[in-house]
């Protein structure tokens, strides 16, 4: 045992296998650990790829590691040490300083390695008994909450544990098309707050008899949060704050919206899902071309170099002389192209013919930035698409309005029209635009557009004040007289 722990560079493999298995004990119950393990093997990897480049090199194994390691940790724990210099440093966290000073110190470190004589036999046993030790540690915390698990605190209002909601057997089974059209704020709010006159898509929807919700809000200012509350037809409990939204709330609320209560309802009377989103749901797994490493595991992989660097300062890549043309077309037009396929997935989905009734949940990236056209639909230059990346920019915003809504009578048309007005349609947006400024509240951002069109009319039991909670509640009510109670309206309710 001394020998391996002294002759081998265990330690270079420990690191990668450490940084993991510390994200998933911080975050246990967050990620799965099967998406651990691929995270492990692609970080083990990597860190093979770069020993035997340097093992070439130096010649020696220990050597190779050690210098492996220090590229590999500098890599790993870079947002651990970026915040620290942040937290105690009014400049040192600069990247402009960081980064040439860890390019010093590399060469200084290969230039040693390359001519001492030394075997370096104590700094790779202690460098493997240290990690190991951390690795025991991380095991027992983790084997900890596996025997004692601590229950989520974030758990829905569970209706369905009281009582079995089942849909009327003479009720008819339409087709139900929810297009959800992220940060759409509602004509009423748009005209209140930007003296903006969306009424042409008003006039559009009454025309095709939808039925309008004027004062609509969604229930929480985050998309993840807004889409448990309205597929869950609950509140979140657990949420404290309604104005910030971390990677565990965006995890959890992952799953709550893949298994959620919509769905499942749904499945249980025979209709068959048509997953159209961003997110996954159970069986229907999203079709939004996603990264090769599983999402949840970027509760680990956001303290990375790469993900710092592409968050402080990938803009030099979009723009100007270090611009990286494939990575515009495959980053920056991304949601373009991710919108265009949605919509015409969910158009040809209105053509086919179906034995079975069908749920079509489409979620498209519209009118939330980036701000492609301009408010005579012309497409924007690369430089304004990404300055205009965030949500500071208002003009940009209702100058993006036009080209949305033409895009929404088109689809809707093509739907009702294919149908032959049988289906359902359910038009929305998850919250309003979510600019905070001086005198906005979290209930005026959250006021989103709904309209829904019901073959039969009947819209009695819909109401102008509706939230996102009580959406399916009512349209469930009205399809299939399924009497769900309605909840409190809320914007605020945290549990």
């Amino acid at each position: 045992m001394k020998k391996l722990l002294e002759q081998v560079p265990l330690f270079l493999f420990l690191i990668p296998l450490f940084f993991v298995l510390h994200g998933y004990a911080e975050n246990y119950g967050y990620i799965s650990f099967v998406d651990c393990l691929i995270l492990i093997a692609t970080y083990a990897g990597a860190a093979a790829f770069i020993y035997f480049v340097f093992l070439l090199i130096f010649r020696n194994s220990i050597k190779a590691a050690l210098f492996a390691s220090y590229l590999f940790s500098f890599f790993c724990f870079f947002g651990a040490f970026h915040d620290f210099l942040l937290a105690h440093s009014s400049f040192l966290y600069k990247y402009t300083i960081i980064l040439p000073a860890f390019l010093i110190l590399a060469i200084i470190l290969f230039v040693f390695l390359k001519i001492t004589k030394l075997h370096f036999v104590r700094t790779a046993k202690f460098l493997n008994i240290l990690l190991l030790i951390y690795l025991i540690v991380d095991s027992v915390s983790i084997t900890r909450k596996i025997i004692h698990p601590v229950s989520a605190e974030q758990k829905m209002n569970s209706f369905e544990k009281d009582q079995m909601y089942t849909f009327s057997k003479s009720a008819a089974k339409p087709d139900i098309y929810f297009l959800l059209f992220d940060e759409y704020e509602s004509s009423s709010s748009l005209k209140k707050k930007y003296n903006y006159n969306n009424s042409d898509l008003d006039t559009f929807l009454i025309n095709n008899q939808f039925r309008i919700q004027a004062n609509s809000t969604g229930n929480y200012m985050f998309t993840p949060l807004s889409l448990s509350s309205i597929l869950n037809m609950s509140y979140l409990r657990g949420v404290t704050s309604n104005t910030r939204l971390d990677a565990k709330d965006f995890v959890y609320c992952a799953n709550l919206i893949r298994d959620n209560e919509v769905v499942k309802l749904l499945s249980a009377n025979g209709y068959e899902i048509v997953n159209y989103s961003i997110f996954d749901l159970v069986g229907k797994p999203s079709q939004v071309e996603q990264s090769i490493l599983p999402i949840r595991t970027r509760l680990i992989t956001c303290r990375t170099l790469f993900y710092y660097m592409k968050r402080d300062i990938g803009w030099m890549f979009y723009t100007g002389r270090f611009k990286i043309s494939w990575l515009v077309r495959n980053s920056l037009f991304k949601p373009l192209t991710d919108n265009n396929r949605t919509i015409e997935l969910v158009r040809k989905e209105s053509l086919s013919k179906n034995s079975k009734p069908r749920f079509i949940y489409a979620h498209i990236l519209m009118p939330h930035y980036p701000f492609f056209y301009d408010s005579t639909g012309k497409l924007k230059s690369e430089t304004d698409i990404y300055r205009e990346a965030d949500d500071i920019h208002i003009q940009a915003y209702l100058d993006y309005l036009p080209y949305t809504n033409a895009r929404i009578r088109e689809l809707i048309s093509d739907i009702k029209k294919n149908t032959n007005n049988s289906a359902v349609i359910i038009f929305m947006g998850d919250h309003g635009y979510r600019y905070i400024h001086e005198g906005s509240s979290v209930f005026s951002i959250c006021k989103n557009q709904n309209a829904v069109f019901l073959p039969q009319k009947n819209y009695e039991l819909f109401y102008d004040s509706i939230s996102g909670v009580n959406e399916f509640r009512v349209v469930f009510n009205s399809l299939f007289n399924t009497k769900f109670p309605l909840l409190k309206d809320s914007v605020t309710i945290t549990r």
